[in-house]
């Protein structure tokens, strides 16, 4: 069951669900709106010729930090232009708590999709026992220029009751880190 606004509000409120910094003005009447931290790993454009990746005997965050184009730093306010086709690593200000109850789903926001921008396309779910912020990987499939700002409404976050408590919450490699 999907958490309504009123849940959020209370889950969050006492603990259960932690969303940090939290501003009760992101919470819709379904989900909670989550900004974009400053930092964006920009991935190359053209294909690495020779190379085949095997992601299971693969450290995934060294790759995508060995291999990126360039770093963008937005906390001075500037607009990166994403440009079409272009493929990006981003974060959630916000850091992200769930119990072993709640899960969660993040889901692009319809006024950038509808420009095309992809937020979360692949992996949308987020364990009960996650505690961190959210990694995005964001395309542009729009046939725009899409302007990323620092602390703008990039995604929201779906919150769901789990019938049952997980017997075990989220270890993955990316708990964290």
């Amino acid at each position: 069951m999907v958490l309504s606004d009123g849940e959020l509000f209370e889950a969050i409120a006492n603990g259960h669900l932690v969303i940090a910094p939290f501003d009760d003005d992101n919470v819709q009447p379904s989900s909670i709106d989550l900004r974009l931290d400053p930092l964006l790993t920009v991935q190359r454009r053209n294909p690495v010729p020779g190379m085949t990746l095997h992601p299971d005997a693969l450290n995934v965050a060294e790759h995508i930090s060995l291999y990126a184009e360039e770093k963008v730093d937005l906390s001075g306010g500037q607009t990166w232009n994403f440009e079409p086709g272009r493929f990006i690593i981003g974060q959630t200000l916000e850091t992200v708590g769930l119990p072993l109850d709640l899960a969660g789903r993040v889901e692009g926001r319809s006024r950038l999709a509808r420009l095309g921008l992809g937020v979360h396309v692949t992996a949308p779910k987020i364990d009960p026992g996650f505690r961190n912020r959210i990694t995005l990987e964001m395309f542009n499939l729009g046939p725009w220029t899409i302007g990323l700002t620092a602390n703008m409404r990039i995604c929201s976050l779906v919150v769901e009751r789990l019938g049952r408590a997980a017997q075990g919450g989220y270890q993955g490699a990316f708990q964290g880190s």
